[in-house]
């Protein structure tokens, strides 16, 4: 942190408009009550603006209602310095854009933010900690996401945030994931029942990465830890029967077992996710640590969740 500086960052363009750049719109549209000089864009795909359906038309007059403007472009198409161009114009740039561009477009992306010269920068590092797991975890995306760590270390023009959010609450419960199983009543636990996972909600993350984003003193060039909830497997189980009122079983899935797994369907993607998430470190860090604890900014843990959202039993 550096207590010395109070910039404002006036133009401020938001990478994608998806479940979590939504939330981070809106969280950023909030603040404009405390921060009135600010003005917002959001980059969206051609495909976007042409895009007739009910819900993506319904997503462009939010936009509106917001007084957000939508520019495009396209990640897997333009080169970096096609889209430094377009970056050049913002003081700061928060990337919701996700894993859809492919390979390599999370090192474009940057490439092109530093090339612009834009002041301030949020990666797409709403994850886990990559510094921590490090090379050779088995996801090319998140070695990928370590590289662009590099990067942004390896400059001082451009000052970076990333902010570390653990995985998307809902996502536990997808079942293709594969971790909580609701039909049979059943937890897989990867590696060890032990082993935890901090999981947060988009809407928590768009909050409080507005409010890390003015925090004075400004915070700059570091990694900041958000948490909904940090839950161990075991506790995911007696959690879940309590609130469903009936026996969940536990059951661990040891390395071996997972990867053999990647290795009889190596285009699982899911079943690579469940060998990188077994590990005691990197995916899980005290609530109690957390921005939001320690500023005491409430967030949806992961008994809420369930309370607001009732997956199928």
């Amino acid at each position: 942190m550096n207590g010395t500086i109070t910039r404002q960052w006036r133009n401020i363009l938001v990478l994608g408009a998806g479940e979590l750049g939504m939330a981070m719109i809106d969280a950023f549209v909030k603040e404009r009550e405390q921060h009135p000089d600010i003005s917002l864009t959001v980059l969206l795909r051609p495909a976007s603006l042409k895009d007739d359906g009910p819900a993506n038309q319904a997503r462009l007059q939010r936009l509106a209602a917001w007084g957000v403007e939508v520019i495009n472009a396209d990640f897997s198409q333009q080169t970096a310095e096609e889209l430094a161009q377009r970056f050049t114009p913002y003081d700061a740039i928060i990337n919701c854009s996700g894993f859809v561009g492919g390979a390599g477009t999370q090192l474009k992306i940057t490439q092109a933010v530093l090339a612009a010269g834009v002041d301030r920068y949020f990666p797409w590092q709403f994850g886990v900690d990559y510094d921590r797991i490090g090379l050779g975890s088995g996801q090319p995306v998140w070695d990928e996401q370590l590289a662009v760590r590099e990067m942004l270390r390896a400059q001082r023009q451009t000052h970076w945030v990333i902010v570390s959010t653990g995985m998307f609450t809902s996502y536990l419960f997808e079942p293709g994931f594969g971790l909580v199983d609701m039909p049979r009543h059943k937890v897989h636990a990867p590696g060890d029942a032990d082993f935890s996972l901090t999981l947060t909600t988009p809407g928590d993350i768009g909050i409080l990465t507005a409010k890390i984003f003015f925090h004075q003193p400004v915070i700059e060039d570091e990694v900041v830890y958000i948490a909904g909830d940090t839950i161990t497997y075991h506790g995911l189980t007696t959690l879940l029967a309590q609130h469903y009122q009936r026996p969940f079983t536990l059951e661990v899935h040891s390395h071996a077992d997972l990867r053999q797994a990647t290795k009889a369907a190596p285009s699982d993607v899911a079943a690579a996710y469940r060998l990188a998430f077994a590990r005691p470190d990197g995916v899980a860090w005290r609530k109690e640590e957390s921005y939001n604890a320690r500023h005491g900014f409430r967030v949806t843990d992961v008994k809420q969740w369930l309370e607001n959202n009732k997956p199928a039993d």
